[in-house]
């Protein structure tokens, strides 16, 4: 049966509004199939993850607000279904990584140079999770942290995807982690390594502990998803001159600092939005060599995100529930007409 035989989906946000439930700010439609430009590919979604920066930006939260309706997500995997005339180095049928938004539909239609050809024997609910946490974890260790083997990170949100993906990148860079959570049953869940609960609320306390680990090692870069209080928490345990990024905003509160961490221990604090990295033309060599590098590194089983659920386009509102909700083992992801059951 060809592509052309089933009528595409789409999820549209219709309303951001805080009141309202997750079945109330979206509706599924179907997608009219354009004509393709030379240069553009349509492809068929298999999966896509639903991330924070999703979830945000449903709820009228996030830094770019798309004008309503629009369509959703940032990320996932998907297979060629047709070609431009221009388009001679992708053949129907492979997979790809598309670099975009507006994801969360049966069917997209894309530019050629927003398309990475991907392995064919990769699992694709690993590859569908490729391009947003890993890049993030991967970009704040190399580039923004500019670590070397054997240093400490400290990251808050440990258990979450990008949390996961530090871990892991860090082993294999040879950097050591300590692991922050808020609750005990977050720290039960893994094994090995170094973890601690905290709340955020006493960041001498934090240090004492962080210090209990490392020792008189340096601790110079930590990494913030939450905001709020956490943000003062996490400068107290790095040492002088330490770089704290905060990529996050989990609390939704400002982010709190000391000033004698500021002015006294040097203490560099900023603010890393992926997206705003990957547009610095300072970055432009750099920012090439984060895909394939993650692709190989999933390829070697260095990274391997937990999955809890796959849900169909047809129960979004049940997708975005379980996705919000807190004390998840793993990503919930969305399945495109084109993936398997």
């Amino acid at each position: 049966m060809s592509f052309l035989d089933v009528a595409p989906r789409v999820v549209e946000v219709i309303d951001t509004r805080a009141d309202l439930t997750w079945r109330e700010r979206v509706r599924i439609r179907a997608l009219e199939r354009a004509p393709l430009g030379p240069s553009q590919v349509r492809i068929g979604m298999l999966a896509m993850p639903i991330l924070p920066a999703d979830l945000l930006q449903m709820k009228g939260q996030y830094g770019v607000l798309p004008a309503l309706p629009y369509v959703p997500g940032h990320e996932g995997v998907a297979v060629v279904l047709e070609c431009g005339a221009e388009v001679q180095d992708l053949q129907v049928g492979q997979r790809v990584l598309p670099l975009g938004a507006k994801l969360w539909a049966d069917e997209c239609v894309m530019p050629r140079r927003a398309l990475l050809p991907l392995p064919e024997d990769g699992d694709p609910l690993q590859q569908a999770m490729l391009t947003a946490n890993p890049a993030t974890a991967w970009v704040l260790l190399k580039h923004e942290g500019s670590m070397t083997p054997g240093q400490w990170v400290v990251q808050n949100a440990a258990n979450s995807a990008v949390g996961q993906c530090v871990r892991q990148i860090a082993a294999h860079l040879g950097l050591k982690v300590i692991n922050i959570v808020r609750r005990e049953q977050a720290a039960a869940r893994n094994e090995g390594g170094h973890w601690l609960v905290d709340d955020g609320s006493d960041p001498q306390a934090l240090r004492a502990q962080v210090r209990g680990i490392a020792g008189d090692a340096p601790v110079m870069l930590g990494l913030d998803a939450i905001g709020g209080t956490a943000t003062a928490a996490l400068a107290a345990c790095l040492s002088e001159g330490g770089r704290l990024r905060v990529y996050g905003l989990l609390s939704g509160q400002p982010s709190q600092i000391a000033a004698h961490d500021l002015i006294f221990r040097d203490i560099e604090l900023r603010g890393f939005w992926l997206a705003r990295w990957f547009g610095d033309p300072a970055h432009k060599q750099a920012s090439r060599e984060v895909y394939p590098t993650l692709m190989e590194l999933a390829r070697q089983g260095v990274l391997h995100m937990s999955v809890e659920q796959v849900y169909g386009l047809d129960d979004i509102a049940q997708a975005l529930a379980h996705a919000a909700r807190e004390g998840r083992s793993g990503k919930i992801l969305l399945r495109g007409a084109h993936g398997t059951p």
